[in-house]
């Protein structure tokens, strides 16, 4: 990937029954390239994901249906 793309992305994300949403920090970062991770409910599905870098300067790996651009 040659660009890197300003997002903001869904962290510690949990589900809220109650609200039936997706609860969690929206954190700012630089989307630098994607990948496939497991999926959380079964480890045998892939899922696309974005390599993000957090402002803080961590790296995050997140589903790429958690990442929005901006």
């Amino acid at each position: 990937m040659n660009h890197h793309i300003s997002v903001e992305c869904l962290v510690d994300r949990s589900w809220n029954p109650t609200t039936k949403e997706w609860d969690g920090q929206n954190v700012n970062g630089t989307l630098i390239d994607f990948t496939t991770q497991s999926a959380a409910d079964n480890s045998n599905k892939l899922i696309p994901a974005g390599i993000v870098m957090l402002d803080t300067g961590a790296f995050e790996s997140v589903p790429v249906e958690f990442i929005k651009t901006w």
